[in-house]
């Protein structure tokens, strides 16, 4: 490598040089490793806050958790797998292709040995380092060494084993979601039959035929699955509230009408609304679901913050707590991501020193961070703007100047 200008190159060397760049963003991925597989053997960030290594790499650079976390997933497998991990340090195999593996090694069916494990390992490495092997190779090679062994130990075929099913959804751009996943063949059975008759080409009333793609017609199904479960309130309580889909959105936001806009003169206008979990969503799309749904007012502030809901009982209420979750929008902690379903109500002043339960003595905090808030010197409190802040202990940061906790965008 050197530091010519690309337009300096000739097609030749700019084919070399995209080469050695490529090997030195691998040496570099490898050397990150192999750090962050250090930081798992010492107490680096004792006392810091963070729960987690990908949770501190991602706060300390402009790389998204995904990342983070699949670094810090790649050195917890290699302390596990020393054999993929050294294959991967060497540059025969690239990350995913490494991760594919040591994943299966660590995961092998029931009935395998430990030398026939050894030598699945010795062939799937040997695969994934050929130049033209790629991810979709090495999982095929995966699934047919599943297939000979055939059954688990306790005689469940590996096409039925529920143990072997994932499931992922995951946040993209522009709030979009996407979702991918493995399922045994019974429960995926179950899937297909439901998806069919909700996803099957539904003609005009003119007879003109359906024109969506086949892929958006099970989209579209999948949708509509998901929309019945919920309209017959079947889902489990989580956070202590029920599934719902939060929207939030000003009042001039909400309303067409000139005249109900030009009673809220001191709101300001944000121009689009704010889902619970995807992210924004256009205004047009919050009044059709305002239009079909149970709606619950929370009342904010100038500054975006929802009004007191104050109760005499220990525990936030359920409207206390979709308020906090409008305030929050998850575990306050600064940069911490855990969703609201998943925290706890924290009294700031504690319930037996009579603290009350109301909004300006509450915040969501995940089990983590709410064990740190009482078993540490970290403190929290609210300000006149009415927005959490956190100090921490003079060991982390001898001025402890305070950090402001997490806010989704309509708190802002």
């Amino acid at each position: 490598m050197d530091s010519r200008e690309a337009w300096q190159y000739d097609g030749e060397g700019l084919k070399t040089e995209v080469l050695d760049l490529a090997r030195a963003r691998h040496q570099m991925q490898s050397r990150m490793v192999v750090m962050i597989t250090e930081m798992f053997t010492r107490d680096t960030l004792g006392g810091k806050g963070f729960r987690a290594i990908a949770q501190w790499l991602h706060l300390s650079t402009n790389l998204e958790i995904g990342e983070c976390s699949q670094l810090v997933g790649l050195a917890r497998l290699f302390m596990l797998e020393p054999v993929v991990g050294q294959s991967f340090h060497d540059g025969d195999i690239d990350a995913l292709k490494a991760r594919q593996v040591a994943h299966f090694c660590q995961h092998p069916p029931k009935n395998m040995s430990l030398a026939d494990v050894e030598k699945a390992r010795e062939i799937l490495l040997t695969l994934a380092s050929k130049k033209v092997t790629d991810c979709d190779s090495v999982r095929a090679a995966i699934r047919r060494i599943q297939k000979q062994y055939g059954n688990r130990a306790d005689g469940v075929p590996a096409g039925e084993d529920s143990e072997l099913n994932e499931f992922y959804a995951s946040r993209g751009l522009y709030g979009r979601v996407s979702v991918k996943g493995d399922l045994d063949a019974v429960n995926g059975a179950r899937l297909i039959a439901l998806l069919s008759a909700l996803s099957a080409p539904t003609p005009e009333k003119d007879g003109v035929k359906d024109e969506r793609t086949p892929a958006l017609r099970r989209a579209d199904g999948f949708c509509e699955m998901l929309r019945r479960y919920e309209a017959a309130g079947l889902g489990p309580v989580e956070g202590g509230v029920k599934p719902h889909l939060t929207i939030t959105a000003t009042a001039k936001d909400m309303t067409d009408l000139q005249a109900l806009k030009d009673m809220l003169p001191s709101t300001e206008e944000l121009g689009y609304a704010i889902t619970n979990w995807a992210g924004p969503i256009s205004l047009d799309t919050a009044r059709m679901l305002a239009c079909d749904c149970e709606v619950t007012r929370i009342l904010l502030d100038g500054n975006g913050v929802p009004l007191n809901h104050g109760m005499k009982a220990r525990l936030a209420s359920v409207p206390q707590r979709r308020a906090l979750t409008v305030r929050d929008g998850g575990c306050a902690f600064p940069g911490c991501g855990t969703p609201p379903g998943w925290c706890d109500a924290h009294h700031l002043i504690h319930w037996l020193d009579d603290g009350p339960t109301d909004l300006d003595n509450l915040i969501l905090l995940c089990g983590h961070h709410h064990r740190m808030m009482h078993h540490t010197e970290w403190r929290v409190d609210i300000g006149d703007d009415r927005k959490t802040r956190f100090y921490p202990p003079m060991s982390v940061d001898p001025y402890q100047v305070p950090a402001p906790g997490n806010t989704p965008p309509t708190a802002a």
